[in-house]
C-alpha cells in the first residue's frame, strides 16, 4: 500500500499503525518530487537511468508544445487562464491531443515558454513498458506470470481501496499494489494542523485494518507493507526568484532557459554573459545553495547532457519559490527539499521484518521483486 507523502516524522509523531505494522523504518527519499520518486519506486533505478526528474526539461527541438508558438495564449487574461481549474481542463485537452498516457499537468508554466520544453512522463509509468527499456513493476509481474492487481492511479482513492479489498476477499491475486495519493494534497494544505492530520491518519488506519483482516481471512500467508515516497515540510517563507531573474533583461530561450519548481530553480545557459549575470543573482540568494557535482551524483541526477539543468539552486527546507512554474501561490507545506531534511524522510511499515530493511525508496522495488520471485 502506497500512501503519498506519509513521512517518517508524521508516522512517528502520531504512532500510525504501531500495533498492526510493528516493523518500521525511516527511508531516504529520492531527491525531487513524486515525478521522480514514483519511477524510482517502480524500477529501483536512479533518475539518470529512468530519465524522470522534474516534469519539464529544456528541449525545443523535440518539444511537443511547439503549437503554442502559433497561438495567442500569452495574451489571454491571466486572471482566468492562470486559475488551477482552467489549467487543469487545458491539461486534459492537451493530454488527449498528444496521446499522453502518463500524468500530465500544465501547472503554472507560462504559455509562451512552453515551446522551449519537453515533458518526461508521456507514458503511463505503471503500465507494461512504461519505463522501457527499463523493467518496471508491471513488467516484472507479467514475466512472473502470477495474478496481480496494480491500482489505476487515475481512479479515486476510495475506488482503489475498495477494489483491492474486493480482490483480497476473493483471494484471486498473489500480489497487490494499492495506490493512494490524496494524503499528499491534504498535507499541502493541512501539514500544520496536527488535529486534522491525526483525524486523516485515523481514517487510513481503519482502511489498513480492513485490508489486514481481509488478508487474514483469505490467505494462509501474506506480507503487508505500507510505503511512502517522501514527507512534507511546513511553509516557512517564500522567495520571488523568478522576478529577480526576469529583471536582468535577458531573453528567455536565447540567453538562458529556466524552470522554477517549488523548492528549486533549474537553469540552462546559452551565453557566458548570461551565465555570469544569473550566477551572480543565485550566489546572493540567502538560505539556498547550488547543487555540487558530488551532490548531483549522490542524488542520481548527474545527467551527462544536463537534461534537467546545468545549474540547480535548491532552497532550504520550508522556503518555496513563489510565484513559480508549479504554483503562483504558496502552499502550507511542500516536499522536494534535501533528502537530509528530517521532514523529507519516507516510511516503510510492515507486518513482517524484511530480509534487508530499505534505506532508500528505490529499495522498495528490490523487496517487492523478492516477494514476487518467492511466489
Amino acid at each position: 500500500m502506497f500512501i503519498d507523502a506519509l513521512g517518517w516524522e508524521i508516522v512517528s509523531k502520531h504512532g500510525f499503525c504501531n500495533e498492526e505494522l510493528p516493523f518500521r523504518y525511516p527511508v531516504k527519499m529520492q531527491f525531487g518530487y513524486s515525478s521522480t520518486a514514483l519511477p524510482t519506486i517502480l524500477s529501483g533505478r536512479k533518475p539518470t537511468e529512468h530519465k524522470h526528474f522534474s516534469f519539464y526539461y529544456y528541449n525545443p527541438e523535440k518539444s511537443p508544445f511547439k503549437i503554442f508558438r502559433c497561438l495567442m495564449l500569452k495574451y489571454l487574461p491571466g486572471r482566468i487562464f492562470n486559475r488551477w481549474r482552467v489549467r487543469h481542463v487545458l491539461s486534459r485537452i492537451i493530454k488527449k491531443l498528444y496521446g499522453f498516457t502518463g500524468y500530465f499537468e500544465l501547472y503554472s508554466m507560462p504559455f509562451d515558454r512552453l515551446p522551449f520544453f519537453d515533458y518526461c512522463e508521456k507514458k503511463d509509468i505503471f503500465a507494461a513498458d512504461g519505463l522501457a527499456p527499463l523493467k518496471n513493476l508491471c513488467d516484472v509481474l507479467n514475466e512472473a506470470g502470477i495474478p496481480y492487481l496494480i491500482s489505476d492511479w487515475r481512479k479515486p482513492e476510495e475506488y482503489n481501496i475498495r477494489q483491492m479489498r474486493t480482490a483480497i476477499n476473493d483471494g484471486n491475486i498473489e500480489f497487490g499494489f494499492l495506490y493512494t495519493a490524496d494524503f499528499d494534497g491534504f498535507l499541502h494544505d493541512h501539514i500544520s494542523d496536527s488535529g486534522a492530520v491525526a483525524r486523516k491518519l485515523a481514517e487510513y488506519e481503519q482502511e489498513v485494518k480492513r485490508l489486514l483482516r481481509a488478508a487474514e481471512d483469505n490467505y494462509d500467508d501474506f506480507t503487508f507493507a505500507l510505503i511512502s515516497d517522501h514527507g512534507m515540510t511546513p511553509l516557512r517563507e517564500t522567495r520571488d526568484l523568478k522576478t529577480r531573474i526576469d529583471q536582468l533583461g535577458l531573453k528567455f530561450g536565447k540567453d538562458y532557459a529556466a524552470v522554477y519548481d517549488s523548492t528549486m530553480a533549474r537553469f540552462w545557459f546559452f551565453s557566458q554573459s548570461a551565465r555570469l549575470r544569473i550566477m551572480e543573482v543565485l550566489a546572493g540568494e540567502e538560505n539556498a545553495g547550488l547543487l555540487t557535482p558530488e551532490q548531483k551524483q549522490e542524488y542520481g541526477i548527474d545527467f551527462p547532457d544536463n537534461m534537467f539543468g546545468e545549474e540547480i539552486l535548491l532552497f532550504d527546507p520550508g522556503i518555496q519559490i513563489v510565484p513559480g512554474d508549479m504554483s503562483l501561490k504558496a502552499l502550507g507545506g511542500m516536499h522536494g527539499y534535501s533528502p537530509q531534511d528530517k521532514d523529507s524522510m519516507a516510511s516503510y511499515l510492515s507486518n513482517r521484518e524484511p530480509v534487508r530493511p530499505p534505506e532508500w525508496v528505490g529499495d522498495y522495488f528490490t523487496i517487492m521483486r523478492e516477494r514476487i520471485d518467492n511466489n
